[in-house]
């Protein structure tokens, strides 16, 4: 966790993060931490065409971890992220999935990228020692981003803003439009069309933070309920 920045990245410019310093671990169980994935594909969806035509997918394409953030959630440097981790992919990549990965050819790419280039396997265990430390993970979408790294957070380390911000039978809300009704902030990425870790990191905890504070004034429920209310209207659209 205290890996220090990349020669590239030293090079090409300032570090995307500030290291956890000796003072801050390890950590105390419960420690927030705000966490998000990005992932590229490595092969492609497989399908076919029904008799009558209609396209099925056979095999969905396979997705790698390609870059991961982790924001402290708490303390006096809370919002600086401490992990910025682009993996370098030990398979070609067939698809960045920029739209929603933020990624770009060439950013997983040691020899070319101006980012912190790790490998998987240290990516893993700096992951691996978080949960191993109890930290508590904040984040948006959880659940799937764990599965698809293959590491098992038990369910009470996990604060997930989709499950927070949810009525029960209804579609799950998006970060984008919590952030636009609750925090009534626009997602600097999304209105470029991509993804950015480290802004989705902050988004949820900054999120998290707003549901305490709706928590302890009683107005939780309702709140929720507003918002289910606002998506019919809107089509669950967020004005740019």
């Amino acid at each position: 966790l205290q890996e220090p920045p990349s020669g590239a990245m030293a090079e090409h410019g300032a570090p995307s993060f500030t290291p956890l310093a000796p003072h801050e671990m390890p950590f105390q169980r419960g420690t927030l931490v705000a966490i998000d994935a990005e992932f590229v594909a490595v092969s492609h969806e497989q399908t076919r065409r029904t008799p009558r035509g209609k396209t099925i997918v056979v095999k969905p394409a396979r997705l790698a971890l390609a870059r991961v953030s982790c924001v402290r959630g708490e303390g006096s440097m809370a919002g600086v992220t401490f992990l910025d981790s682009y993996i370098q992919q030990a398979e070609p990549v067939v698809d960045y999935l920029t739209r929603f990965s933020g990624l770009q050819p060439g950013d997983l790419d040691p020899a070319l990228s101006r980012h912190h280039i790790t490998s998987m396997k240290s990516a893993y265990i700096k992951l691996r020692q978080l949960v191993d430390g109890g930290a508590s993970f904040v984040g948006h979408g959880l659940k799937k981003d764990f599965e698809m790294i293959n590491i098992v957070v038990p369910a009470e380390q996990i604060l997930d803003t989709v499950d927070l911000f949810y009525l029960p039978g209804s579609r799950r809300i998006s970060l984008r439009f919590l952030a636009y009704h609750l925090l009534h902030t626009h997602m600097s990425s999304r209105l470029q069309d991509t993804h950015d870790s480290i802004e989705d990191a902050r988004t949820a905890l900054a999120l998290y933070r707003k549901y305490e504070e709706l928590s302890a004034q009683g107005v939780l429920e309702t709140t929720i309920a507003q918002l289910y209310d606002i998506g019919r209207e809107t089509g669950w659209e967020v004005l740019d």
